[in-house]
């Protein structure tokens, strides 16, 4: 585990090997500022709500300097998680070094990031006044709305704002965070279609632009960004008055399901999962001593539905603006998306499900879902495993479903709202009409490419091609020969020395090098590992 100190609110750390990071001069290597905010909102900013949006800047442009591991999906396993230790200048130490406040910021953004984390809370000595380096070019005070809502630029989070705004004829306030310039035009090319449709007056848009200054990221999967959004959209919700705001996100994504073998645990998004939202809850209430809601309007629909309001709502033909490819840093004026990335792969599949093709041009991906050749790199695989889990999803009972997949288990008390049999079942439900909605589409690609599949026309390293190649068909947890893996083992077991860590409680072992084998493989590794160790000391 990579471990690192981090040293806030100076120019320079006070140990090797540590990091300084700074929001303010002198030495500001943080970005963090808010644009369209009023003067009177901006007089109203309690001081700890301040010291939140530092800390959460911290942690957010922490998470992007400190590399986890490699790209590879399999080399992933050494360098995951890492062990994070922050010493931040705050105006209220007394509550944050409250015991139930570093609990419940510990433990969230543990199981948020995957990360282990542990915080110093110091007295600030000459606190920034965030009037002019946070808020800058301030405009007139929004309208009192009826909602917050965070807003990424994605499907999801357009058709969430399309359904408040347009559908139930809210007035809603847009909190939209940015890092680059790529992403902030996306949410305003948005938002700005919507005023010209004449939804002006329902509509404000909050931009928040908070990264590191003058450094290529070093880590892009950005998995505590959901934390500094929730933080903003918290500012700006007390702003107004609210003690609450809206996430976008359909729930299939919440529960951040094992699409492969190695993409589990916090290496799948938790953006949105709900054990987070309560923990946020939890904090924000204790923070304020007011209880404070987060709302997911969308969790009990999938993708393909979500799609489908926005052209319930008359607005189909905008589907092609929103952006949910999270390689931004590859994102190009031709290529908006990259069709590699889980987030790519979803979309597509949503998006062809609920027959909106022709708005969500199949030009603006790099490779096509279904025939691009994926032979090439390792985003076959990713694509393939997806197919094969909502497969698998698809033939499942519901006692499986929970038996098989454990993240499910690990909601269930966490929707407020519902027992947690009751959980149980909206969630298997959500899933099947998912996993119906990619056979679909699967099963039409099929009768359409009939012709150039059976002449072999389509490429056989594209995704089509594969799912009816029963020999290159590739399973989320295959039954092992046995014999024959332990033989492969064994021949590798000729080094005098084989460096290894069994992880007992991720089930899983990791070998020199960050490679790792899990699942059905780690039982027969941890069993050979111990007839190897036996022999070799007799």
């Amino acid at each position: 585990m990579k471990r690192c100190l981090i040293e806030c609110g100076v120019r320079q750390a006070s140990e090797d090997g540590a990091l300084a990071m700074n929001v303010s001069d002198p030495g500001k290597n943080v970005n963090l500022r808010i644009d369209s905010i009023s003067r009177s909102m901006v007089g109203n900013i309690p001081d700890l709500l301040i010291d939140l949006l530092e800390i959460a800047a911290y942690v957010y442009c922490v998470d992007q300097r400190i590399k986890r591991g490699t790209e590879m999906l399999m080399d992933y396993g050494k360098d995951w998680r890492r062990s994070l230790t922050f010493s931040i200048p705050v105006r209220h130490p007394e509550i944050w070094n409250g015991e139930e406040v570093q609990e419940l910021l510990v433990e969230t953004l543990g199981f948020l990031s995957d990360d282990s984390y542990a915080f110093r809370f110091r007295k600030a000595e000459a606190p920034v006044q965030p009037r002019d380096p946070y808020f800058h070019e301030l405009l007139d005070a929004f309208q009192e709305n009826d909602e917050v809502a965070l807003f990424s630029g994605g499907v999801d989070s357009f058709a969430g704002a399309i359904n408040d705004i347009v559908t139930l004829g809210k007035s809603v306030t847009l909190v939209g965070h940015w890092s680059v310039p790529k992403v902030q035009n996306v949410q305003a090319t948005l938002v700005d279609a919507l005023k010209q449709r004449g939804y002006g007056r329902r509509l404000s848009y909050v931009p928040v632009w908070v990264s590191n200054t003058d450094i290529k990221p070093a880590e892009y999967t950005q998995r505590t960004r959901s934390f500094l959004f929730a933080c903003i959209g918290l500012v700006v919700a007390r702003m107004s008055g609210k003690d609450g705001f809206s996430f976008y996100e359909n729930g299939v994504v919440s529960i951040n399901p094992p699409l492969a073998g190695d993409v589990v645990g916090g290496r799948a998004t938790r953006t949105t999962h709900p054990k987070v939202l309560r923990g946020l809850e939890d904090l924000f209430s204790t923070l304020l001593d007011r209880q404070i809601e987060i709302r997911t309007p969308l969790q009990w629909l999938t993708k393909k539905e979500v799609t489908e309001t926005i052209a319930a709502a008359g607005m189909a033909d905008m589907i092609g603006s929103t952006v949910s490819c999270t390689r931004t840093h590859s994102r190009t004026r031709r290529h908006t998306h990259c069709g590699v990335c889980s987030q790519c792969i979803d979309r597509r599949f949503a998006v062809l499900a609920a027959g909106m093709a022709d708005h969500d041009p199949a030009d603006q991906y790099k490779k096509d879902l279904l025939l691009s050749d994926r032979s090439v790199d390792d985003s076959l695989r990713m694509a393939m495993h997806y197919v094969s889990f909502f497969r698998k999803i698809g033939s499942m009972t519901k006692d499986r479903f929970l038996v098989d997949l454990p993240e499910i288990v690990s909601a269930l008390d966490h929707f407020p709202d519902l027992s947690a049999d009751e959980a149980s079942a909206h969630l298997f439900d959500l899933f099947q009409r998912h996993a119906r909605s990619v056979e679909d589409v699967i099963a039409r690609a099929a009768s359409e490419h009939a012709g150039p599949l059976f002449r072999g026309e389509v490429p056989a390293g594209s995704l089509l091609a594969t799912c009816f190649a029963r020999g290159d068909r590739v399973e989320i947890a295959p039954q092992s020969d046995y014999d024959q893996e332990a033989k492969e083992f064994l021949d590798r077991l000729k080094a005098p020395t084989l460096e290894f860590a069994v992880d007992e409680r991720d089930k899983r072992v990791l070998f020199h090098g960050g490679h790792y084998l899990d699942g059905a493989n780690y039982r027969i590794v941890k069993t050979l590992l111990e007839k190897f160790r036996t022999a070799k000391d007799s």
